[in-house]
């Protein structure tokens, strides 16, 4: 995962590619730890989501769909997600089609 410090540069300099459900900000990983693997992170908010159940378990999802993708993707980036409003409804096939679509268009997935 990656870790809050960064988030603030991931946002800022981060490109940013979008799908209907989620954002992708594409970071590349500083060159002192270049050859470490890429980096996740998945944000959903309040606004997506009341209840913090139902945040962590799209959180969960996201994980899940980058853990059994993860010998696919090249290493060196940070990948941070956020779920847009109204995506509270998304099915987990769509969610991760759509994580597949969004590290293909950025060229992350091999």
């Amino acid at each position: 995962r990656i870790e809050r410090s960064k988030f603030p540069s991931i946002l800022t300099k981060g490109k940013r590619y979008s799908s209907p459900h989620l954002l992708l900000y594409l970071y590349p990983i500083e060159s002192s730890t270049l050859g470490k693997e890429s980096r996740f992170s998945f944000s959903v908010s309040k606004k997506v989501c009341k209840l913090a159940v139902d945040r962590n378990k799209f959180r969960r999802r996201g994980y899940s769909v980058i853990s059994k993708n993860l010998k696919g993707i090249k290493p060196g980036f940070f990948c941070f997600f956020s779920f847009k409003k109204g995506s509270s409804g998304v099915k987990q096939a769509d969610l991760e089609k759509e994580i597949k679509e969004l590290l293909s268009s950025a060229l992350v997935l091999s």
